[in-house]
């Protein structure tokens, strides 16, 4: 329901531009920043999906993305574990992940509430945690 706290035993996975994408593949801090004037950054919640495995959730993920933006070669949507996240930001910052559908296109879609658009040492904390990702784009 909005509002609700995604469980910290779920994951959320996050659209990140080829931009903020490095040579080797791993995510940069700057696919967390949040843009000026949001007060969260937009994530979705998986399990809310009901899918059977990750690769049906990320397809699902492609599917909603589409709707919304151009999918590029090199954007990788990466995936974290909530409670991972609060975790390892608890000591800098308490985070909140919330459940913010936009109807009816993205029911998962999801908001990380807590940190604003100068905070560089959690968006390179976030990056640290959203470790699993997978091409935005399929092959």
């Amino acid at each position: 329901m909005k509002g609700d706290q995604v469980p910290n035993s779920d994951h959320i996975a996050r659209y990140c531009g080829g931009s903020s994408v490095e040579s080797d593949g791993t995510i940069n801090r700057m696919a967390f920043r949040i843009r000026n004037g949001e007060e969260y950054l937009s994530v979705n919640w998986l399990e809310f999906l009901e899918k059977t495995s990750r690769e049906e959730e990320i397809t699902e993920i492609r599917n909603v993305l589409r709707k919304k933006l151009t999918l590029g070669s090199r954007s990788r949507i990466a995936v974290a574990n909530v409670g991972s996240l609060i975790n390892h930001i608890r000591a800098e910052r308490i985070l909140k992940v919330q459940h913010k559908p936009e109807l009816p296109d993205d029911p998962s879609h999801s908001g990380i509430f807590g940190y604003g658009i100068d905070d560089d040492l959690i968006e390179l904390m976030i990056a640290e945690v959203f470790q699993e990702s997978y091409p935005a784009k399929p092959a």
